[in-house]
């Protein structure tokens, strides 16, 4: 897998990470609480997942895709894509 890029802000000397959306990210299961690591892009393209311990599905929302962004990028992330 490809490493994250660093890039620099001139103006205020700000270093971001850029992140591939094939980044695995972990999510919580809310039936057994183990979590599953799951990449951006499959957040992004389904609507449903499921937990590789119990085998539970759920949806998951673009709300939530959003949310998830949102922090990336207030941790010093940006996702590529």
């Amino acid at each position: 897998m490809s490493q994250p890029l660093r890039i620099i802000a001139e103006a205020d000397q700000s270093v971001s990470t850029i992140l591939s959306e094939r980044v695995l990210i972990p999510v919580s299961c809310d039936h057994c609480k183990q979590d599953t690591d799951i990449s951006l892009e499959t957040l992004k393209t389904s609507s449903a997942i499921m937990c590789e311990h119990c085998y539970a599905v759920r949806p998951f929302g673009h709300t939530e895709l959003q949310v998830i962004r949102s922090l990336l990028n207030r941790s010093g992330y940006r996702v590529n894509g």
